[in-house]
């Protein structure tokens, strides 16, 4: 993940037209994340040892939000990423995806932006995101999420007039909504555990996702997953396996 990360921000960068300026908010929330995450991680267990996890919401944080903001307001991202990750709990996990929660946050407060201008690479999107999702076994979820968004959304625009040609092309450039399923909505802790929980999960996400995206586009994405992640404890808590009939002798 770091490292399909890391060469997304790069070819972004200096392929994309972001400039090497747009790395330096990167820097900022990484720096910030590692700092904060490898602080109160050696104040729990007196041990220094070097937060992966806080990188990877760094890049995520540097990633999403538009390149050109006040710098405190990427360091506010990643300390609100990392607070949530350590005090917002059930069970021991965190609730939140870090990042997108420290995203939304800042977002709605500072009425900032959040570009997603790490998928421009729509290529690598999808090459890097089938590899992590064939690797974490989460094909169910990004495919439950990726159906459930097209068909549904595909139906309400075609009933409001739209050519298929521009629905079908929205399908093939949907760098954002193919990062999204393949990055951030997959992360290992706050998705459901079992492979029926996390498809009801990926329907909800992307229904969740549908409607905000008509109330309050400006936060439709990372509002969709933060309140998809509160029904993660939920979901938990229901098999949705069908039982089988005992057969009878």
């Amino acid at each position: 993940m770091i490292v399909f990360l890391v060469i997304l921000h790069l070819i972004s960068s200096f392929f994309y037209g972001f400039s090497v300026k747009a790395l330096l908010p990167v820097l900022i929330a990484v720096i910030t994340t590692i700092t904060l995450d490898l602080f109160i991680e050696y104040f729990k267990s007196k041990t220094w040892l070097f937060p992966q996890s806080a990188l990877i919401s760094g890049l995520f944080i540097g990633g999403l939000l538009t390149q050109n903001l006040q710098w405190h307001i990427y360091v506010l991202a990643g300390v609100i990423a990392i607070i949530s990750k350590h005090i917002i709990k059930i069970n021991k996990k965190h609730i939140f995806n870090p990042a997108n929660f420290g995203v939304l946050l800042v977002s709605m407060i500072f009425g900032v932006s959040h570009t997603w201008w790490i998928s421009s690479p729509l290529i690598l999107v999808l090459i890097f995101g089938v590899f992590i999702i064939w690797r974490l076994r989460r094909f169910d979820l990004a495919v439950s999420f990726l159906v459930s968004y097209y068909l549904i959304n595909s139906v309400i625009e075609l009933s409001q007039g739209t050519q298929f040609s521009e629905i079908y092309y929205t399908i093939l450039n949907g760098g954002v909504i193919y990062f999204f399923s393949m990055f951030m909505l997959i992360e290992p802790k706050t998705h459901p555990m079992q492979r029926n929980q996390r498809i009801i999960y990926g329907i909800l996400v992307a229904v969740l996702f549908i409607a905000f995206n008509s109330i309050i586009p400006q936060h439709d994405l990372p509002l969709a997953l933060a309140v998809g992640n509160i029904f993660v404890p939920i979901l938990n808590k229901f098999s949705f396996e069908l039982r089988k009939k005992k057969q009878i002798d």
